[in-house]
Order: structure tokens, then C-alpha cells, then sequence
């Protein structure tokens, strides 16, 4: 029986399929079920039902996996360990993150870490979707704003501030909100999937912003205002120059906008990656002097990400 034969059976279920396995694991279907048919050669038994549409364990496949899923896991955290604390640490880790925080923000953190450990090699995503770390062999996501899902480990990494802002052409043609409850007459453009209610830290009630556009791009959202169209929630260091330029104008800065997070995240069913936790140092390392920093978070351990702490492996 082949252990690499046995690794490969898990990573199926895992991911749920030979061709999501097949992709995160960078080798051809046909390979995969080959070594399958091999290993229940090898086992004299069958170990999954596969039909068109999906797979399905078959009780021997259920024992297994059952009982080989923590051994290889354990296999692959000694194999990580070793690998990261030699002199030269070495390997795979593959990260997602949005666009714009990877283009505008991680950029430093990323080619600081590939000059440190040259031996490891960086799989990048950007991508504003939300992956399934698990399903998809993501080590390690970088994410904005709250979490909710608690099958992942959070680390807060920072918060980002964020003000309000529109061109003096738009703000000339249909006034500058004096308070927040005004913005109800006004052109509010909003992040998709974000919640259209607007709040302030010293303000009492939230508003409920009405707008004509959504987008998942700050950027995007940003292009919009320069056209003299509506007010925006953005990073303030995303708009600082053109404040300074005259190009766009803060509105109610004396109501000041929460921060948002940005978090850390991997899958809590696994011990930790010792390259995620290398990367994770090195970026906490690197992200308090950042622009868009407005309070470097160091702290104490992890929590999974609906609040209940974890506790901090040395």
C-alpha cells in the first residue's frame, strides 16, 4: 500500500471530487484515477461509488478515511515543519486575497517575503469571491471585514479608516450633507453584499443609504465619484492625494466611519501550515508602517471567526 496512494484518496474526499483534486494538486485526472484503482487493488476493496454527477465512500472507504485522514495530515504538518526550520525553508503556499488589497497593500508584504525565503514559491489568487479553503487547497486567506463562518481560524491583522467622499462638482449641484441622516437624499454607492445601512461611531442610529451603483471594486467605485455622481465609503488613504488636489472632497468628517478589518484566515480542521505561520509573522512585521494602516492588531492568539478564542500554538 502506497502512502502517496493513501494521501491522494484523502485530498478526493476532501475536495470532493477526482477533478477538484486533480487541480489543487496540479496533476491529470487520469493520473489520479489510475492510483485509486491501484490502491483498491492493492486493498482489495472498493473504496468510493462514482457515477456521473458525484462521489460516494463506500463503507471501506468510510473506515479509511476515518481512520487515515489525522495520520496523513499529521505526515504532511512533520514533512511542513522540517521544510520550513531548515536554514532555507522551502515549498508550496498557496493565498488568496482581494484585488485591490493584493495590488495596493500586500504588494510590499508579498516580494519582501519571496526575497526572505526564496526557496518558497507563492500561489496568489485575487480574487473577491470567497474560496473554500479546504475544498480548493488554499492555505491562507486575507480577507476584509467581519467574519462569520466559525470553521476557520481568524488573526486580525489590522484596521483600515474610512471616510466619506464626493467631487466639489457633485457636492455644488446637490448639496453637502450636513449630517448623516441627510445622505437618505443622496447618490450612496456601496460595496456588493455590503449591508446598506451606513453607520457612525458618534452618531446613534445607522442610515439606510439608497444608490445606483454596487460594485466590488473600490476602484471602480472611486472612477464613479470622479464623474460627479455620487458620495462613496472609501479608505481615506485611498483618496488622500486627490483631497489634497482638490479633486474630491471628505463630507462629514466630523462623523467618523468604523474601520474595517482585515483578517488572516485558514481552516481550523488542520494544524497550521508552519509556511502560513512564517508568512503571517512577516506580514505583521511589514503592515504597521503601511498607508493604509490605521492600527497595527498584534494579538495574544487566534480566534475562530464567529469570536470564540483558539489558543496560540508556540
Amino acid at each position: 500500500m502506497n502512502l502517496n496512494d493513501i494521501s491522494l484518496f484523502i485530498r478526493i474526499v476532501e475536495t470532493g471530487s477526482f477533478t477538484a483534486a486533480a487541480e489543487s494538486l496540479g496533476i491529470q485526472k487520469s493520473t489520479i484515477s489510475r492510483r485509486i484503482a491501484q490502491l483498491e487493488d492493492d486493498l482489495g476493496a472498493r473504496l468510493l461509488q462514482r457515477t456521473t454527477r458525484k462521489l460516494k465512500l463506500t463503507d471501506d472507504g468510510e473506515e479509511l478515511f476515518a481512520r487515515c485522514q489525522p495520520l496523513i495530515n499529521e505526515l504532511e504538518t512533520a514533512k511542513d515543519y522540517l521544510a520550513t526550520n531548515q536554514d532555507h525553508p522551502r515549498g508550496r503556499l498557496r493565498i488568496t486575497m482581494p484585488s485591490e488589497l493584493g495590488v495596493f497593500m500586500m504588494n510590499d508584504v508579498v516580494s519582501t517575503f519571496l526575497r526572505r525565503y526564496p526557496d518558497i514559491h507563492l500561489e496568489v489568487e485575487l480574487s473577491t469571491r470567497v474560496i473554500d479553503l479546504i475544498e480548493e487547497g488554499i492555505d491562507l486567506a486575507i480577507r476584509v471585514g467581519a467574519l462569520a463562518d466559525s470553521t476557520l481560524i481568524a488573526r486580525r491583522v489590522a484596521e483600515v479608516n474610512r471616510g466619506l467622499y464626493a467631487t466639489p462638482e457633485y457636492l455644488a449641484k446637490h448639496g453637502t450633507p450636513k449630517t448623516p441622516d441627510d445622505l437618505v437624499d443622496h447618490n450612496c454607492f456601496g460595496v456588493l453584499k455590503a449591508d446598506e445601512h451606513w453607520t457612525f461611531e458618534n452618531w446613534d442610529s445607522s442610515v439606510k443609504v439608497n444608490g445606483q451603483l454596487k460594485a466590488n471594486s473600490i476602484s471602480f467605485i472611486r472612477e464613479m465619484v470622479f464623474q460627479h455622481m455620487g458620495i462613496a465609503r472609501m479608505p481615506r488613504v485611498f483618496c488622500r492625494e486627490c483631497v489634497q488636489e482638490g479633486v474630491l472632497v471628505e463630507v462629514l468628517s466630523d462623523y467618523h466611519c468604523p474601520p474595517f478589518e482585515i483578517n488572516a484566515i485558514y481552516p481550523s480542521k488542520r494544524h497550521l501550515n508552519p509556511k502560513v505561520r512564517l508568512f503571517i509573522d512577516h506580514m505583521m512585521e511589514m503592515i504597521g508602517d503601511h498607508p493604509w494602516v490605521s492600527e497595527k492588531l498584534v494579538t495574544p492568539g487566534e480566534v475562530a471567526a464567529d469570536g470564540q478564542a483558539i489558543s496560540l500554538a508556540p
